[in-house]
């Protein structure tokens, strides 16, 4: 038996070897340090699964294990490489498969990067001839094993519990045991105790974790900080803001991969129009997936360990929905997608809409669209969305969200289609090309990748110039209608971009950034306007002057803050991260899909030190300093979000 656990033991060798050959590469991929800072955690909990296999008399169950492991975390490292590069820094988390779906559909070709996947075959070749090479060598083809398990079991256990709690005594591990949150800095994270550390206690939160049963409801009730927007100091303003729009009606609209170079005077006069005569940010920024974003919209946060509505009831009380409700307002939420896609269907009652829209009430009859490019047009989506919108026998005022679909890529895509014409050949019938390109020849619009070093993009720009035409019809529509109904100046339209134009890369060539340089805070520059005639009118009265271009560095965090500014509503702070867009309180943006803190000036992995610009003393920059102590005040709050949802939530009854 020696002698076998003696080819066990050099079977877990070589396992342990191209583990950490292979978490080399990754961290290469994503430009982490050489090794994790605690290898020590990393090797243990390596040698702790690889030890699993001295449990297996058999050499073929051993090796058909370990290299199982290797290769789920050869997978592991080939997604992290692609989501890194072609979703922009971002790091795989074990809470992502609760939308694989989702990604499996938005997934193109142009994803796979063949270097990586040669890189990480060549491992595995590499592997399977020094097994190979070791059995011919190390292992003898008969053994004496007669009652193996018997003996093996009780040895395994014994070495496995006094190893395991020798290690858990020392202060490495101790901290490692005590950490609840792994994935706010998922990138630090993993540079920290590397791939199996890191996932192995992201399983481990989310399986496992019992901090919450540590704290009762009223011990997190008791720790509400309540905002009152009519104590606001706005002595100094002719006409205040707090409470200026008491009561109206209330629209936002998330505008997929919304950016502001695609507003043109000619092409998007809608859109235009809200830039001028409304409040726009061109300073907004935002980069987290299409879910993230809309719920941060919606709720004022996203739980840094995701949302399970399908099992879970949460507590969303300071929602917007909740809170307008509480308000008298009738709410609903508008998609043309179907019900299962970001789990809306169960997500949006929990956030507390009244009614929800979807595939199945909009558009009943039809197919749902593929993802290559025949969706539903924004233009069409919105004349179906008045039939639920405006109804005569309802004085109620009312709260829309609205997230929209036409901008989703890829771009310039002839689609075979099902159900009938793809975008590209809908955007040609509809005349938008021909526009686009009339807008040219007048010096009137400028195709910004017409010297793309990739000869798709110049292609690729036009029809996603075609899309936001596509939805500046759907916005005339909107704004007609309000004018039709009288409810113009007593509707509050807020407009944002969920994250930047993304596909194929482009987001690199437009900013001429390097992949991987994710620290370039330029390219998260997404739409946002405000509009309301009243909201306007105050603005240029307190801004003699002045236009309504406004440069303040803004983020999705600030919409419920600013909704409640306006409207005049109490709030608890503690549910949101932003500020009010019309104070001058300064904010910070955390991105729950890069890990990591910025603001206009400043970018960071973590709450303590400043990563880009580099060789920044905080202590030697106030403005540094300020922007790490706004980081750490998000935080905690996003610390205490996630004890909040997990005391709050309750499993369904399904």
């Amino acid at each position: 038996m020696k002698r076998l656990l003696f080819e066990k033991l050099i079977l877990m060798g070589i396992f342990l070897v191209f583990y950490f050959l292979i978490e080399l590469i990754t961290f290469s991929w994503l430009g982490l340090s050489v090794l994790p800072e605690y290898l020590l955690i990393d090797l243990v909990i390596a040698i702790v699964f690889a030890s699993i296999a001295l449990l297996m008399k058999s050499h073929r169950a051993s090796i058909a294990y370990l290299s199982t492991i290797l290769f789920i975390f050869a997978i592991i490292a080939l997604t992290n490489q692609t989501m890194n590069i072609e979703l922009n820094g971002e790091i795989f988390s074990v809470y992502q498969l609760l939308y694989a779906d989702e990604a499996v559909n938005v997934f193109t070709a142009d994803f796979i990067h063949w270097d990586a996947i040669v890189t990480l075959i060549a491992v595995g070749i590499i592997y399977g001839l020094t097994i190979r090479y070791s059995k011919k060598a190390f292992f003898k083809k008969y053994h004496f094993t007669k009652g193996y398990h018997l003996k093996v079991i009780p040895l395994y256990l014994v070495t496995l519990l006094v190893g395991v709690t020798g290690i858990n005594m020392t202060k490495t591990f101790t901290h490692y045991n005590d950490l609840y949150n792994v994935s706010l800095f998922k990138r630090e994270s993993i540079n920290h105790y590397g791939m199996m550390g890191f996932y192995f206690k992201e399983v481990d939160i989310l399986l496992f974790d019992a901090g919450s049963r540590l704290y009762e409801l009223e011990d997190l009730e008791d720790n509400f900080v309540n905002e009152n927007p009519n104590l606001y100091n706005e002595s100094d303003l002719l006409i205040p803001y707090a409470g200026l729009l008491e009561g109206k009606n209330v629209i936002t609209i998330m505008l997929e991969s919304g950016q502001g170079f695609a507003v043109n005077e000619v092409l998007t006069p809608n859109l235009h129009r809200v830039t001028t005569e409304g409040l726009y940010f061109p300073n907004h920024y935002s980069e987290n997936k299409t879910n993230v974003s809309e719920v941060i919209g919606i709720l004022g946060h996203y739980p840094s360990q995701g949302i399970i509505p399908s099992y879970y009831h949460y507590d969303f009380r300071a929602s917007m929905p909740y809170v307008l409700e509480d308000e008298g307002y009738h709410t609903a939420y508008f998609h043309e997608n179907v019900e299962t896609f970001y789990a809306r269907g169960d997500l949006m009652p929990e956030l507390g809409f009244e009614d929800i829209y979807l595939h199945q009430e909009l558009f009943p009859d039809e197919l749902i669209y593929g993802w290559g490019g025949d969706y539903t047009l924004d233009s069409r989506t919105m004349l179906r969305m008045f039939d639920f919108m405006f109804k005569e026998d309802s004085d109620e005022p009312f709260y829309y969200f609205w997230s929209t679909l036409s901008m989703h890529g890829p771009y310039n895509r002839n689609y075979p289609s099902v159900r009938g014409k793809n975008n590209l050949q809908k955007f040609t019938d509809l005349g938008y090309f021909d526009q686009i390109d009339q807008a040219e020849e007048n010096g009137q619009w400028t195709n910004i990748m017409a010297d793309s070093p990739d000869d798709a993009d110049p292609g690729r720009f036009r029809f996603y110039q075609a899309a936001v035409m596509d939805f500046d019809v759907a916005l005339g529509l909107l704004l007609d209608r309000l004018e039709e109904e009288n409810l113009l100046d007593d509707t509050i339209i807020m407009i944002y971009g969920d994250h930047n134009l993304y596909y194929h890369q482009m987001h690199l060539r437009i900013h001429d950034v390097e992949a991987g340089d994710i620290h370039e805070t330029d390219m998260y520059k997404t739409f946002f306007a405000i509009y309301n005639p009243i909201l306007t009118n105050a603005y240029l009265s307190n801004h003699p002057g002045e236009d309504t271009s406004i440069e303040k560095f803004v983020t999705p965090y600030d919409i419920l803050p600013t909704y409640y500014h306006l409207l005049g509503i109490e709030y608890y702070k503690n549910f949101t991260l932003g500020e009010s867009v019309l104070t001058d309180r300064q904010t910070v943006f955390y991105s729950h899909k890069i890990s990591a803190f910025f603001n206009e000036t400043y970018f960071s992995f973590d709450d303590e030190t400043i990563d880009y610009p580099q060789g920044i003393n905080v202590n030697d920059d106030l403005d540094a300093l300020s922007f790490i102590l706004k980081a750490r005040d998000i935080t905690d709050k996003i610390l205490w979000l996630e004890l909040w949802t997990d005391v709050t939530k309750t499993e369904k009854n399904n």
